[in-house]
């Protein structure tokens, strides 16, 4: 969870020094380089040794089309340039390619609804094999405007004492489990973060604010309900049982008298033998308590064609690219990411589940050492429930009503406000954001 920050673009301009991409004027013909190629920017904040070499690949196999990886730098915060980013792109300017990693809260929404971002509709159709489910990630008023190359999934997980079915998995059931199990913190907070933040994790992991669990809001009649009782109990759940942050390894085992849950993401097949060693070989992937049971957060990588590029051929053909077997499954190998084409998604799990793997070597994470395994049927069961059950995280974590939610909150959890002042100043916040959107 990040805190977000919002910068009006008038304000930007005033700031900016025009570095990045230049206006796009078309020439008559493409300009070429020194190798007789269209060189196409690709803007990351950062780019990994894989996808670098992905990029070295392309630019050898392709007579035409040379990839220019362009990172962020250490000048300013990744904040600033997101911001200085988002105003290049409205202006008509900035790389030809973009990483959702690039935009303003990872959200790609108001850039496409302003008309910023190629519709990549036609092109998707075009391209065998995808996972609907994540596809749709990147669509917006009925148009598709990103092309995924990977996803993950997000959830809880828990032990198997203290689950329950999917659709049993809601706040009151999980906050009353919590009660039962003894156990005296909920989740782990991530790591640099104190007492008082650790409460807002708390929050956020039961669904408050989250994208696509609507609790104590009702977006579709515009009512706000933080006011009621319910709220105000789980904010004083969320202190009671805050991580104190006081351990020095970066997470407690999920067990008796330790910690209750703990997030289950879900972005490679070490994930599974991880948290099977953090839940001492009883984990439950029980996803985020929503309404109707648990649901799972699905994020995808996706890359995106600025609308004001001269080189969209160039660009569409490097998507493609990314979309070809060889690079999928390079990159779901180096544990990047499940692959977004859904027969090979399936023959990679059969792969695992016969794969021999050396017994001798191990892994470290967070103190908790586990060993490479074939990964079993009712893993695989698992994940497919997990993403049929999945919705979808636009803005890693972060929306307008969670962004409220942290603001109002945490003088709360540092002992400045009641629980009952805390959700009455929520609520009529939440209210009029809710109103300005009829």
């Amino acid at each position: 969870m990040r805190k977000k920050r919002f910068i009006p673009a008038v304000a930007l301009f005033c700031i900016l020094c025009g570095c990045g991409g230049e206006g796009k004027e078309a020439p008559a013909e493409p300009a070429l380089n020194e190798n007789g190629k269209e060189e196409i920017q690709f803007a990351d904040s950062s780019f990994s040794a894989v996808f670098k070499e992905i990029i070295v690949d392309y630019n050898k196999q392709s007579n035409r089309y040379e990839i220019i990886p362009v990172e962020f730098n250490g000048d300013l915060s990744f904040d600033d340039q997101r911001d200085r980013m988002q105003v290049e792109i409205t202006g008509g300017k900035g790389p030809d390619i973009l990483s959702n990693y690039v935009f303003q809260n990872f959200d790609m929404r108001p850039l496409a609804e302003a008309g910023a971002l190629t519709d990549v509709t036609d092109f998707l159709a075009g391209q065998e094999g995808l996972c609907e489910k994540v596809v749709e990630i990147n669509r917006v008023n009925g148009r598709l405007y990103g092309v995924p190359y990977l996803f993950s999934l997000d959830g809880m997980v828990t032990s198997e004492k203290w689950a329950a079915d999917r659709e049993d998995w809601t706040m009151e059931y999980c906050t009353q489990k919590m009660k039962e199990s003894g156990c005296s913190v909920f989740i782990a907070a991530p790591g640099g973060w104190n007492r008082e933040t650790a409460g807002l994790q708390v929050l956020h992991s039961l669904g408050v604010g989250q994208d696509g669990i609507q609790l104590f809001v009702d977006r579709e009649k515009g009512i706000s309900s933080f006011e009621q009782q319910e709220f105000i109990d789980l904010l004083e759940f969320s202190k009671r049982y805050a991580d104190p942050v006081t351990r020095e390894s970066e997470r407690y085992r999920v067990a008796e008298g330790e910690c209750f849950c703990s997030y289950g993401e879900i972005f490679s097949f070490k994930n599974f033998w991880y948290l099977t060693e953090l839940c001492e070989g009883e984990p439950a992937y029980v996803g985020f308590p929503g309404p109707e049971g648990g649901v799972y957060s699905l994020s995808a990588k996706s890359v995106y064609i600025n609308e004001a590029s001269n080189h969209k051929e160039g660009a569409l053909d490097f998507l493609k690219y990314l979309l070809s077997e060889e690079v999928q499954r390079k990159l779901t190998t180096e544990s990047e990411g499940f692959a977004v084409k859904q027969n090979l998604l399936e023959d990679m799990w059969k792969e695992a589940k016969k794969e021999i793997l050396d017994e001798n070597t191990g892994y470290e994470r967070n103190g908790i050492f586990y060993m490479p395994r074939v990964m079993t049927d009712e893993e695989e069961t698992i994940f497919w429930q997990m993403l049929e059950n999945a919705v979808y995280s636009h803005s890693a974590g972060d929306n307008d009503i969670w962004d409220i939610v942290w603001d109002e909150a945490s003088p709360f959890f540092y002992g400045e406000k009641s629980a009952e002042e805390t959700a009455q100043v929520i609520d009529n916040r939440v209210q009029i954001y809710l109103n300005e959107r009829k």
